[in-house]
């Protein structure tokens, strides 16, 4: 009998490892698609930034600017 309840702790042990191993492997992996994203999201801020020229708005006509975003969005906007 008390091998039988050895064999089946054993067991137990052995499955809930797994398990929690697998988690822990789908939480890494969660954390490493985020830290990704925002890196992504990061570059695309820094790039469109760039291309908007904020510091010189007040030196461009309204309609300068509203081209400019334009070509921004279309040149940098959209990729995927």
């Amino acid at each position: 009998m008390n091998k039988v309840k050895i064999a089946i702790s054993a067991i137990s042990i052995i499955i809930l490892s797994f398990i929690g191993i697998k988690k822990l492997i789908y939480i890494n992996q969660a954390k490493d698609l985020k830290n990704k994203e925002e890196s992504i999201l990061n570059e695309y801020t820094r790039v469109l930034s760039e291309c908007f020229d904020l510091e010189n708005k007040n030196k461009r006509t309204l309609n300068k600017s509203i081209e400019l975003v334009e070509y921004c969005l279309e040149e940098y906007g959209y990729k995927n």
